[in-house]
């Protein structure tokens, strides 16, 4: 070394001994990071492993309670049948209203386990379809004609919107009844009396439009995922005004699904909702 000058060897030990302490501290933060991934993924492994567990047992309650239920509700429902067709003797009107209240409540409660059991079946496996050729005019105007009694009761006009006498689909005629009614259930119950609900069926490009209109109060756009989730409500609060298991949207998406078609939705808030799947005329 002269005059303050460092030499070359020396500088260059310098310089080898700093690199290796630097490549020393990487190899032991890359340890230590791999060290936490790992932990961390075991972490993850072991609640992923705990929530598939959990979601299991809640399917197996579901399916479960539902299928205990079924039985004990098919026998009140045949009680009150019964007691409608005075087979126990005359009901007079205060008792025949009364039982009416029954009958209705029974069958909205018998609704509600069978969505149950269908959608514990669509958590576990692929929800099965049969389809057949059905005609969709005749299936659209039954649907209409069931839905009138509750449409009028909040004094909303249901339309049908069907240019054609007899309009063939290849599809799951029950399951296609379901989607439908649920929809148009859904219309009728977030739309506000002399409100308008409209089912649409065109032809379209080879297929089927099936779509379900309504004035109703609108969705937010920036909602449109969140509704299709189970059990979940747009509004799920308390004091919420309309009932429901939150499961109705997320099946019918499920069985529009399983048709090889999608749910599409449209909405504007305060001006009413759209509901469209399309249904094939033809197997492929």
């Amino acid at each position: 070394m002269d005059e303050g000058f460092i030499d070359r060897v020396t500088l260059d030990r310098a310089v080898t001994n700093q690199i290796l302490k630097l490549q020393t501290a990487l190899q032991q933060s890359n340890q230590t990071l791999e060290l936490r991934v790992q932990e961390r993924t075991a972490e993850l492994e072991k609640a992923y492993q705990k929530l598939s567990e959990l979601n299991k047992l809640k399917n197996n309650f579901i399916s479960n309670i539902s299928h205990e239920l079924r039985t004990p509700m098919t026998h009140v429902k045949g009680y009150i049948d019964l007691l409608l067709a005075d087979d126990f003797g005359a009901l007079s009107l205060d008792q025949r209203q009364a039982v009416d209240v029954l009958k209705r409540a029974s069958e909205r409660l018998s609704r509600l386990i069978d969505d149950l059991i269908l959608f514990s079946t669509a958590e576990t496996s692929t929800i099965q379809i049969t389809k057949t050729d059905i005609d969709l005019h005749y299936l659209a105007k039954e649907i209409i004609d069931h839905n009138n009694k509750l449409a009028g009761q909040k004094n909303i006009r249901l339309w049908l919107d069907c240019p054609q006498q007899t309009l063939h689909a290849y599809a799951d005629a029950e399951r296609v009844r379901w989607v439908i009614n649920q929809l148009i259930d859904n219309a009728i119950k977030y739309t506000q009396p002399d409100g308008e609900v409209f089912l649409r069926v065109i032809p379209s490009n080879g297929d089927i439009i099936v779509s379900v209109i309504d004035t109703g109060i609108g969705i937010d756009p920036a909602r449109f995922e969140e509704m299709f989730e189970p059990f979940h409500q747009l509004d799920g609060s308390s004091t919420r005004k309309q009932g429901g298991t939150g499961l109705g949207l997320t099946l019918a998406k499920k069985i529009v699904e399983a048709h090889g078609s999608h749910l599409v939705v449209s909405s504007i808030p305060g001006k009413g909702s759209k509901f469209d799947f399309m249904l094939q005329t033809r197997p492929n």
